[in-house]
């Protein structure tokens, strides 16, 4: 079982939100979909133990995962897959960034909003990748109906890939009809 521990600082106060014990599937879903899809940084990844603080706004939350070497697996393979697509991936939104930043009248949206919702929208498909190659999933019709099933059904259709012992493109196609 993994152990997840949050707390929240807002507004100058503590907020300490207990903690409790997943299943390492289940874990890696609350990591992806909880706090690396909302921009969460990651400040410590030590083979036993990730932190991530996400902030929104004035509200800063830390979460931390921690579990033996074996049971956090799952979750620390997803974290070294999804870095490693941000560093290709920031270069291009910076240059996006520039480019929007260069349009006349403000055409190109606010900098600081477009900067605070860009990790959200870009890190919807490096999240969806880095999960399936952590949980061992590498053909490429696997990954790429996944990826179509977005973030939020993914996890649903790998625990029936799981169950039936069918592909994942197989679910995918299956619940598609």
């Amino acid at each position: 079982m993994i152990r997840i521990t949050m707390c929240r600082d807002r507004d100058g106060e503590h907020f300490d939100q207990g903690s409790r014990e997943e299943q390492p599937l289940q874990a890696l879903r609350t990591m992806v979909e909880a706090e690396l899809a909302f921009g969460g940084n990651i400040t410590e990844a030590t083979g036993t133990r990730i932190t991530i603080v996400t902030r929104v706004f004035s509200c800063v939350d830390t979460s931390v995962f921690e579990g033996s070497l074996e049971e956090m697996q799952p979750l620390n393979q997803a974290v070294y897959y999804y870095l490693q697509a941000c560093e290709r991936q920031d270069e291009v939104m910076q240059g996006i960034l520039a480019d929007l930043a260069r349009l006349p009248n403000g055409q190109g949206g606010s900098p600081l909003i477009i900067s605070m919702a860009a990790p959200m929208l870009i890190g919807q498909n490096r999240l969806c990748r880095s999960s399936m190659l952590a949980l061992g999933i590498t053909d490429e019709h696997d990954l790429a109906a996944g990826q179509l099933l977005g973030l939020r059904n993914l996890f649903a259709a790998i625990e029936l890939m799981q169950e039936t012992g069918m592909s994942l493109a197989a679910v995918s196609a299956a619940v598609a009809t």
